[in-house]
Order: C-alpha cells, then sequence, then structure tokens
C-alpha cells in the first residue's frame, strides 16, 4: 500500500473546495487563513501545496510575504485564464510556483503535477533539504557542495572563509536556526583598550548565560588578538559542546591569515577544523541572474512596486560582470535600479555599473559555466517561443520533458 502524502491547500477563493480525494493515499489539509496553514507547514513533513487563486483580482501583497518564508514547498497555482493572460499573475506564478492549472480543474491532470512536485522534492531531499526554506539561493555545483557540507555538519566548530559580500553571515544565521540555536554574533576588530571588556562578554555568553543553547559566530577572525584566541580554547576544552557552537568568518585564505595577525597554533587547529571556502559570485555561473531576479523581487515588494524582471542588456551585464563586491555589491546594484525605476523592467542605465569594472564579453574561460550559460540561454529562447509550454519547448531543443524540468530548476528560469 502507497504511504499517505498530504497536501495543503491554501484556499484564497472556492475553486478548489471541488476536489475529491479521488485516491487513498492522498490527502487534502484545507486551510483559508495564512497563520493556521504556517502553523501547519512548521510542524508537518508537507512539501506541496495548492494556493486558489482564481477568485482574486490582484496578487495579496501579505500572501506573497507569507509565500517568501515557505520557499521549500512546491506551490501549485489555480487560476482563471483571464488572470494568466495578466502580467502581474504571470509574475506571481513565476516567482513563487512550481506550476499552475486553469479553471475548470482537469483533477487527473492536477494529480500529476502534484506527483511530479512530490518526485522533485526526493531529489531535494537528498542535496540540502534543511535550507530549502530559507533565503539561502543558488543552485551552482560549488554553492551546493558548501551547502551540503553544511548541512550535514553536526558539531566542532566552522570557519567560514570567502571575498568581503559572499554571504558568510547568512549562512552562519541560517545554520544556527536550522539547528535550533540562538544566534549571537560578535567582531573580532577591536583594540587594546576592549580587551577587558570583550572578555568579560565572552564570559558572560558561556559561563553566565540564561540561554539555553546557542551559537556564538566570530566575524573577521583573522584580527582576532591572541588572547582572546587562548580564552576560546580554553573555554572549549572545558565546556560541555551539546550546549553550544561556534562559527568563525574570515575574508582569508587559510594559507593567508598568518600575514594578517599572529594566530596561536591551538587556535589555528581549531579553525582548520572544518574550514569551508565560500566561492566568489563571479564564479558561480546562472547563480549571478538568479540572486538578481531573488533580489530584484524582494526589494521592489518592500518599495510598493511591481517589477517584472530585467531589461535583455541587464540581464547579459550581471552575467558578464566580475561582481568584485559580490552579493553585497549584487543587492546595491539591485536596489539603486529598482529605487529609480518606473518601468516594468529594470535597465542597466539604472543600475549604474562603474566604468572602471565594464562588463567584459570574453571574460569567461570557464567551458563549465560557458555550457551552463548557452543551456540556459536556449532554453529561455525556446520556452518564449511556445509561450512556456514545456512539452513543446522539450521537443524543440530535443530532450525529454523532465530534463528541461531538471534544467529549468537548475538554472531558475522563469516560465
Amino acid at each position: 500500500m502507497a504511504v499517505e502524502r498530504e497536501v495543503l491547500v491554501l484556499q484564497c477563493s472556492t475553486g478548489v473546495s471541488v476536489l475529491r480525494n479521488l485516491y487513498s493515499n492522498w490527502t487534502f489539509i484545507r486551510y483559508k487563513c495564512l497563520e493556521a496553514a504556517g502553523q501547519y507547514l512548521t510542524h508537518s513533513e508537507a512539501s506541496v501545496g495548492i494556493i486558489d487563486c482564481s477568485g482574486a483580482e490582484q496578487p495579496d501583497p501579505k500572501l506573497e510575504n507569507w509565500l517568501d518564508s515557505y520557499k521549500g514547498v512546491f506551490w501549485v497555482a489555480v487560476l482563471s485564464k483571464c488572470q494568466l493572460s495578466r502580467k502581474e499573475w504571470q509574475l506571481f506564478v513565476a516567482t513563487h510556483c512550481y506550476d499552475y492549472h486553469t479553471t475548470p480543474i482537469l483533477e487527473e491532470k492536477l494529480f500529476i503535477t502534484i506527483g511530479r512536485a512530490y518526485g522533485m522534492t526526493n531529489l531535494k531531499n537528498n542535496l540540502s533539504l534543511s535550507f530549502q526554506r530559507s533565503q539561502v539561493v543558488g543552485v551552482h555545483d560549488s554553492f551546493k557542495k558548501v551547502l551540503r557540507y553544511i548541512d550535514r555538519h553536526s558539531e566542532g566548530g566552522l570557519t567560514l572563509s570567502g571575498e568581503s559580500g559572499t554571504g558568510k553571515r547568512l549562512l552562519a544565521e541560517t545554520w544556527a536556526n536550522i539547528k535550533g540555536f540562538r544566534f549571537v554574533e560578535l567582531s573580532a576588530k577591536i583594540n587594546e583598550n576592549e580587551l577587558d571588556n570583550y572578555l568579560s562578554m565572552l564570559d558572560f555568553i558561556f559561563k553566565k548565560r540564561t540561554i539555553r543553547s546557542f551559537c556564538l559566530c566570530i566575524f573577521d577572525i583573522e584580527f582576532l588578538p591572541v588572547i582572546i584566541q587562548v580564552y576560546i580554547c580554553n573555554l572549549i576544552s572545558s565546556s560541555n559542546l551539546n550546549s553550544f557552537e561556534l562559527i568563525f568568518c574570515c575574508n582569508v585564505d587559510s594559507s593567508e591569515i598568518n600575514e594578517v595577525n599572529l594566530i596561536s597554533p591551538e587556535f589555528m587547529v581549531l579553525l582548520k577544523n572544518n574550514w569551508i571556502v565560500l566561492p566568489p559570485l563571479r564564479d558561480r555561473g546562472q547563480d549571478k541572474i538568479i540572486l538578481a531576479r531573488h533580489y530584484l523581487y524582494k526589494i521592489s515588494r518592500k518599495q510598493k512596486k511591481r517589477l517584472l524582471g530585467f531589461s535583455n542588456d541587464a540581464e547579459q551585464a550581471i552575467l558578464k560582470y566580475d561582481w568584485p563586491g559580490n552579493v553585497t555589491q549584487l543587492i546595491e546594484k539591485v536596489f539603486v535600479g529598482v529605487s529609480s525605476c518606473e518601468d516594468n523592467y529594470l535597465n542597466l542605465k539604472l543600475m549604474e555599473f562603474e566604468d572602471k569594472h565594464p562588463p567584459e564579453e570574453y571574460t569567461n574561460m570557464s567551458l563549465i559555466e560557458a555550457r551552463e550559460e548557452a543551456e540556459a540561454l536556449a532554453i529561455e529562447r525556446a520556452l518564449n517561443l511556445v509561450s512556456g509550454r514545456p512539452g513543446q519547448a522539450a521537443e524543440l531543443l530535443c530532450i525529454s520533458r523532465a530534463s528541461l524540468y531538471r534544467l529549468i530548476a537548475r538554472y531558475g528560469i522563469r516560465r
């Protein structure tokens, strides 16, 4: 007998209420209240949901903000054909949903879509399930390797290294939240006059704390004074590691850290125990455009705008730019552009790229990244030619529909 699987049905209108439990191994859990649905998702293993919006005039900003908190769920939208012809609903589906169905609903086809969504969740379960519902964004192999390592890590301290702006803090805080630790952060950049206060703060955190379990994250660890390095090593040797976790963040490689500051041998061993290097944005291929689209949506909603995407010249520039400031710089560029944009699409001029770092046509010498860019471009063109129909697009590309869905998910392509 097949294992029973639950599907959350978020009823923003009444269209999906006609669904029946046609198969004994499927159960529909219905909610109209976002808060109640959120409580259900928080305490369940459900990974597929249906959003019935067929009776709504405009996408609800409150619903969109709520969906941002549950990105690990594969949502299937139910809309009318009239809604689907409008750009605001197309953007809603492309941003939040795995697939969509139009009314009247053909239940047999809907169940096929739900089955495929469950298949996709099984694939993701083998990678980094813990990060699916967070704000961590990226599909490039080098970045997924980092996620898999961090997700499997249990104890013993972590060192996250990489250029400034690669997302070390976001990963550290996300990992702490997933493991159920209270996130506490400190900077290692202190002067001699602050040493006593810093030691007192550490003593309070470790010995007189009221937090039951916590994760202490120390940034710019390459600047940490030796006296504090020794103090931390002594604390670890005499404390119960089950009650706290340490994450160290630095902007240099392990071979360069002693060139910045004196590191004691014991502390170096601690740092190198689980040393992880975050790849710079320029080496993450299609993640550049995936992240740009993610922050375009997020920032435009905060500014109460409804931008539908980037212009072609902006997308090409984002892909070819070397991003010396990594994800932090990308966010700044998108923010500047969205603040000035009064159109549906954000163009290159509004993003204010510096002349000293112009987009270069042939700077990418990696065959792997060049192939990724070519594949993503071919898929986007095929989908545009057939108005987003994956079956016809797969035929044009001479690949199976399953392969097309896999590539769409990998490159974060909107349909």
